[in-house]
């Protein structure tokens, strides 16, 4: 017997399976108790609470949170997408051919109208402008020369006129002297030899006037000839110095500068290489005032009007960056797109756009004060109309309702209690997370913004207060 007592004890199966019987029992009275407790709870829930709540004038009110509906000023637009365009942009061609001299800016640098940037080599065409002044130059010798020959001949000229003068002194003198001996003669006072010397002196005297005079003629023509080379020498002093002109002109071509107030672009050529015509330099930008071209489609086309306000907006999120006024509208209509072009110009002083970009444009049409916005999750849907729940006293309306749902009366909830009437809206468009209600809320509503599912018409709810969205409005 001594020995039977330790087998009991070190055996490992037999004796000990029993063991677990022992916590079957509690495991088993805890499940039945939990049932029962489930249970209880179905009662209470399903049925008691609901005949508690009979007693107590209806159902119990649901928790829904409220808002106040939003107002702001709706705009009616439309948005394209546009091109920004410079209204001074120039890519700079040399009028003349020649070897790049110098390079005086850099891609990126602001230049001012009148600045040079470029510099063609001009020595070639500066010696033809140097031989074109070496014959202004001749012809003015030459004139001055003519003009001295001219004044030598007007004063021979004054010369024989005074020989002329005294010439025709001694013919009137020696006229005295013959009809005086003549008479003397006549009277047998002198004789004929005297009278003969007489008219011999008055034929000599003549003849010397008719040379005078005819020297005198000579001189004229002689100065008639001055003064047409005179003539002749002005006409080739005022070519020489047209042609002077036109090569100093040409050679202002060889020195290039900024037409205007702009950015230095691109530039493609460099020290030494040979342009022409036809080569591009650079290209020279002024962004402080921009515009966009847009297709508007032809059924808005009557909206039109110029000054109408344009607002360019970001590709991402659609903020506005800059307003301007539309300034052209085109008189007639693309025939490939069917739409109109209008332009509109933007300011661009703080240079934060840049031409040749893609933006977003808005046209605002019209713009409406005090329009009613409602959060897009305050709209429900219902057999195609849109409706939201607007909190109000418990009235006469919806007794009506409910004891035409049949309702006991007993279940009616209180003449003071809070329910939502449910309120059938016209909807506009969305903006952003809101909705533009066109008819149906007035300004001074308040609507349900959760627990939508649950609600219907004249149900009774205990306000919650304000939302997260209303309290951050207050605050701004």
């Amino acid at each position: 017997m001594s020995a039977a007592a330790p087998e009991q004890e070190g055996g490992e199966t037999g004796p000990s399976r029993p063991k677990p019987r022992r916590f079957l029992l509690p495991a088993i009275l805890l499940t039945i108790l939990l049932l029962l407790g489930g249970g209880a709870w179905l009662i209470f829930s399903r049925l008691l609470a609901p005949l508690a709540s009979l007693g107590q004038g209806g159902p119990p009110p649901l928790p829904v949170k409220t808002a106040p509906v939003t107002t702001a000023t709706i705009e009616d637009s439309s948005e394209y997408v546009a091109s920004l365009q410079s209204r001074q942009s120039v890519t700079l061609r040399p009028r003349v051919a020649g070897q790049v001299q110098e390079i005086l800016v850099r891609a990126g640098d602001p230049v001012t109208a009148g600045q040079t940037v470029l510099q063609i080599d001009p020595a070639e065409q500066e010696a033809v402008v140097s031989n074109r002044q070496f014959a202004v130059e001749t012809s003015l010798a030459e004139i001055e020369s003519a003009r001295a020959d001219a004044a030598n001949a007007r004063d021979a000229l004054q010369s024989l006129e005074a020989i002329r003068q005294a010439r025709q002194a001694d013919v009137r003198l020696n006229q005295q002297e013959y009809d005086r001996f003549q008479r003397l003669y006549r009277e047998g006072a002198a004789s004929r030899q005297l009278l003969d010397q007489k008219l011999n002196s008055l034929q000599t005297a003549q003849a010397e006037l008719l040379e005078a005079e005819a020297d005198i003629r000579a001189q004229r023509a002689i100065i008639a000839r001055q003064e047409s080379n005179i003539t002749r020498s002005q006409r080739a002093f005022n070519e020489a110095q047209s042609n002077v002109t036109q090569q100093e002109v040409q050679l202002q071509y060889y020195t290039i500068a900024a037409p205007f107030n702009g950015t230095v672009g691109d530039i493609p050529i460099k020290v030494g290489d040979y342009v022409s015509s036809t080569t591009s330099l650079l290209s020279i930008t002024q962004n402080k005032e921009l515009e966009i071209q847009v297709g508007i489609p032809i059924e808005k086309a009557p909206r039109l009007r110029k000054g109408l306000p344009v607002q360019l907006i970001s590709q991402a999120g659609g903020r506005p960056l800059k307003t301007g006024r539309i300034f052209f509208i085109a008189p007639d209509v693309d025939p490939q797109s069917q739409s109109v072009l209008v332009k509109a110009v933007f300011d661009n002083a703080d240079g934060k756009l840049r031409t040749q970009q893609f933006i977003g444009a808005r046209i605002i049409w019209a713009r409406q004060a005090n329009g009613v916005l409602v959060p897009v999750t305050a709209i429900a849907r219902q057999a195609g109309k849109d409706f939201v729940f607007v909190p109000e006293r418990y009235d006469a309306r919806c007794k009506a309702t409910d004891e035409q749902q049949g309702k006991p009366k007993g279940r009616l909830p209180k003449d003071d209690q809070l329910v939502v009437r449910q309120q059938i809206i016209r909807s506009g468009k969305i903006i952003g997370n809101n909705q533009e209600v066109l008819e149906g809320l007035k300004p001074s509503d308040r609507i349900a913004v959760d627990n939508l599912l649950q609600l219907q018409d004249c149900a009774p709810i205990s306000e919650q207060g304000s939302t997260n969205a209303e309290k951050s409005e207050g605050k701004s």
